[in-house]
């Protein structure tokens, strides 16, 4: 589905199945940021959930906030209001993870159309890997004024798991496009890569003594990643940055002017 929004983002409704679980009170308090939005999901299935690690305490808030017509999650669907949309599961979550929403109504998991919502994924992951999503919820459309249901099973969203130890592993990161923005730099650059698939990161900065003045670790995400790096009362110079994925490696140079 393609919303016409800057702030919206394409396919709505797998989200509106991620923002359910068990019926707890308030999990979650919307993000006011999507308030003047007229509908959309946060994240979506390109920027996709953060990775989380391996016995790590997880969590990902999400923001939805409903369209009024069926037509705005489909084109195909016919041209009919939005009653609610409920959440009725998802399957593929890494155990010890899980969904809770904060319901617009007296049901559980319940969101109405033009309402920013909110719910959030959490816990603290026991297994390793990729995990593809499988979102199941129950549109109600507004048809001769009567609420009818239509169910809807969507996939896009995913999860990945680190595990420090190496054990979940998923073949080539895919580590391209790696490069230091601006460069020369005077106060603060960031070293910019993609990745084809979520993992482990490290970045070390070093002189040309080989001393190692930077180093920071991070779970990098599918796509665009970057590292922001400060120059600090280091003296002007060369100085080389290495981006390290699992056994992928690059290595490259910046120059830092004053």
């Amino acid at each position: 589905m393609t919303s016409y929004h800057p702030m919206r983002k394409a396919i709505l409704l797998p989200v509106f199945a991620l923002l359910a679980g068990a019926a707890i009170a308030q999990p979650c308090t919307p993000n006011p940021l999507y308030a003047d939005s007229v509908f959309g999901v946060w994240p979506d299935t390109t920027e996709n959930f953060m990775p989380g690690q391996l016995g790590v305490p997880y969590t990902q808030d999400l923001n939805l906030i409903v369209p009024l017509g069926a037509q705005d999650i489909n084109p195909t669907f016919p041209a009919v209001n939005i009653d609610s949309v409920v959440f009725n599961g998802v399957t593929g979550l890494p155990n010890g993870l899980s969904v809770a929403c904060a319901s617009q109504t007296a049901a559980p998991c319940t969101y109405l159309p033009t309402v920013l919502g909110c719910g959030v994924i959490s816990g603290t992951p026991t297994e390793a890997g990729l995990f593809e999503l499988t979102l199941e919820v129950t549109g109600y459309f507004t048809l001769f004024g009567t609420a009818v249901p239509y169910p809807l099973t969507f996939t896009g969203y995913r999860i990945f798991i680190l595990d420090p130890t190496g054990v979940a592993d998923l073949g080539p990161v895919g580590l391209t496009g790696v490069k230091n923005v601006p460069n020369p730099f005077t106060a603060r650059t960031s070293i910019e890569f993609n990745m084809q698939r979520p993992s482990d990161v490290k970045l070390r900065v070093f002189n040309l003594l080989g001393d190692e003045i930077f180093s920071q670790r991070t779970i990098g995400r599918i796509g665009v990643n970057r590292i922001a790096f400060e120059s600090n009362a280091l003296p002007e110079g060369v100085y080389l940055y290495k981006v390290e994925c699992g056994n992928e490696m690059f290595t490259g140079r910046m120059m830092l002017s004053r």
